[in-house]
């Protein structure tokens, strides 16, 4: 068996760091925490995170970063186009639920990829210090549509970006958003090359080759690994690749702001996890959270704990509720000011005429689990077209005896309750931050004001969450269906109504790790609603659920109804041999990749588009990677608005 060993070193290189913070960097004097393992850089001045933009808006905005120094910061805030400036200083706030786990300190990581190869990286070169200090600091009163340039100081280091406030929905021209969903990071991204999942009844278009079989010089190079009866290589980019070319095609289109609908890490209770994605956002990677916001949603990895006892068991309940609060140290949103306890599970955010709701999909109520067959409704077969979420509200069986209710059987509502009051002494189960989704809860009645205040304002308005409640791929089906699914998306569709009635343009979600569009339209006003699976930022490159036949083939469920469009299903693959004998992709597939939204100002009111954008990767006939090239499917959707922000027909 062959092996390659592969040694991290860690390097900053952000043009607009005034005084390079060498975080990244272990120090050479140690610090000995066990014997079990291991040894942890000393902690450095500067910047652990590099600051980065939250709860943006076009007169205020937040600025956080984490240092691995106690030591307060400074931050000059200029306008640039008054020059008039502001200081203020931070107070640093220990983040206890950073700390390491024993678990991860002895981690080791090693990658094989199906082809008889092993990589691995040195044991603990990806963990840092012990240290993390989060610094948050809040501008108000400021100018819209303004570009403001700003300056940290934290330790002696200098860190300088800028940004630009939002317009008001009177004065702009042009509003760009990027969104994707699934980043899933984590320390073996840098090894993991995913399976790359083709269709099983349409793989080609006319004239292709079939792809590099077992034992190609493709297979040899990237791996492989077998998935609905099929031999799969692995696809030529591995995570943290794919995830820093995404981010740089991305960062060209200078949005306004990038949504990420959920998934953000692999496992938001893995600290390493964490690590990675703000090498990727506000660190070694690229700084691209320090000029644009991102607007976050909470995934069901936001409550996995990965190796630290995932979503948790009988003797430590505790991890859900630590993945789900490591979030919320971390991002700072304008929440529920109703329900605070609820913190930043839950937010709006308008940016110019677009009103943005992020809601939190990662629990329901009343419980199902498929382990347990715990269910809301009747368990049936075939696709959706039995269900009624029209008639949802009602939320009993009466209604829809087909009805579901939750998006996570991993765990029960009154289990992390009674862990979150075990983390936080003092508080009672009653008191948690996990809020529930369903009709009568405090987010059901937040998401109903928002709409309401949102039309009455003339707003075009886009909402995110993380669970697709359309989906063709594996979690697509809901826990009381025959071909089951313990997380799916389908209890969701109990805000469509609502959606509906105040004239949502678009859901962004993801979950499936597929690119899949679906249209509703179950009032019959044909307008109707798009909704998103982006799930393809950086980690699996999946399609349809596929179930198996009497005759051992593999075919597609064919359970949602309302796709109407998707990467794997409408994109086949085009693969030719070259004239030196190797065989290359020239089109097609499922690729890793974002959804392009542009807004313009029109006489009649708006037009928006939405643009299903892929990276498409250049290889040489060594299959070295040469380039990534930026491509659009042929599913570009164009809506219309009128002054009032309503969907013209």
């Amino acid at each position: 068996m062959k092996k390659k060993f592969i040694y991290t070193v860690f390097c900053l290189s952000i043009l607009s760091v005034t005084a390079i913070a060498t975080t990244h960097i272990p120090n050479t004097e140690k610090i000995v925490l066990n014997e079990s393992y291991k040894i942890l850089p000393t902690p450095q001045p500067g910047f652990r995170v590099l600051p980065y933009l939250q709860a943006p808006a076009s007169n205020s905005i937040t600025i956080n970063w984490v240092s691995e120094l106690n030591n307060i910061g400074k931050i000059t805030l200029t306008n640039t186009e008054n020059q008039q400036t502001t200081s203020l200083k931070s107070s640093p706030l220990y983040l206890k639920l950073m700390e390491y786990s024993t678990k991860e300190l002895e981690q080791v990581l090693e990658y094989k990829s199906g082809n008889g190869e092993t990589e691995t990286l040195e044991q603990g070169s990806w963990l840092l210090s012990n240290n993390n200090y989060k610094h948050s600091v809040q501008f108000n009163n400021l100018e819209p549509n303004t570009l403001y340039r700003y300056t940290v100081s934290q330790d002696g280091k200098n860190y300088s970006n800028e940004f630009k406030t939002y317009p008001t929905n009177k004065n702009w021209q042009k509003i760009t958003l990027i969104a994707f969903s699934d980043t899933e990071t984590e320390p073996y991204g840098k090894l993991e090359h995913r399976e790359w999942e083709i269709h099983t009844v349409n793989p080609y278009r006319a004239g292709s080759e079939p792809r590099p079989e077992q034992n190609s010089a493709f297979d040899k190079k990237y791996g492989n690994r077998s998935r609905n009866g099929m031999f799969l290589v692995r696809y030529p980019l591995n995570q943290q690749r794919a995830l820093n070319e995404n981010l740089r095609i991305i960062q060209q289109a200078k949005p306004a702001a990038l949504l990420i609908a959920g998934d953000l890490t692999q496992g938001s209770g893995y600290q390493p996890a964490w690590d990675e994605f703000f090498r990727h956002f506000a660190g070694e990677f690229s700084d691209f959270a320090s000029h644009t916001p991102l607007l976050t949603a909470l995934g069901n990895w936001e409550t996995y704990a990965a190796l630290n006892d995932g979503y948790g068991n009988a003797d430590n309940p505790l991890p859900p509720v630590i993945s789900r609060n490591k979030y919320h140290d971390y991002f700072d949103t304008p929440g529920d000011k109703k329900n605070p306890q609820f913190k930043d599970s839950y937010y709006r955010t308008d940016i110019g005429p677009i009103t943005l709701l992020t809601l939190d999909s990662t629990k329901g109520i009343p419980d199902e689990n498929t382990e347990q067959k715990i269910f809301s409704g009747k368990v049936y077969t075939g696709n959706d077209s039995v269900l009624k979420p029209h008639l949802w509200s009602a939320q009993n069986t009466e209604s829809d005896e087909y009805i579901t209710t939750d998006t996570q059987g991993s765990f029960s509502k009154a289990y992390y309750d009674n862990a979150f009051s075990q983390l936080y002494p003092g508080k009672m189960p009653s008191e948690s931050d996990i809020p529930g989704f369903n009709p009568g809860t405090a987010q059901w009645q937040w998401v109903e004001e928002q709409l309401k205040d949102a039309r009455q304002n003339g707003q075009i308005i886009l909402v995110q969450f993380h669970h697709a409640p359309y989906s063709s791929g594996i979690h697509g089906t809901p826990p009381n269906h025959q071909y089951s699914d313990n997380q799916s998306g389908v209890a969701m569709r109990v805000f469509i109504p609502l959606f509906e009635k105040y004239d949502v343009a678009a859901v962004i979600a993801g979950h499936d790790e597929m690119f899949e569009r679906s249209w509703v339209d179950s009032d019959g006003d044909g307008k109707g609603i798009h909704i998103y699976d982006v799930g393809v930022a950086a980690d699996g490159l999946r399609g349809e659920k596929m179930i198996k036949t009497d005759d051992g083939k593999f075919i597609p469920l064919s359970y949602n109804t309302y796709s109407r469009w998707s990467a794997t299903k409408h994109e086949p693959e085009y693969w030719k041999t070259n004239k030196n004998g190797v065989k290359h992709l020239i089109d097609g597939g499922l690729h890793y990749g974002h959804l392009h939204i542009e807004l313009n100002k029109t006489v009649q009111g708006s037009h928006m588009r939405l643009t299903p954008v892929y990276i498409f990767p250049i290889l040489d006939d060594d299959y070295e990677l040469i380039k990534m090239e930026r491509r659009e499917y042929n599913d570009i959707i164009d809506i219309h608005f009128n002054d009032k922000g309503n969907i013209l027909l």
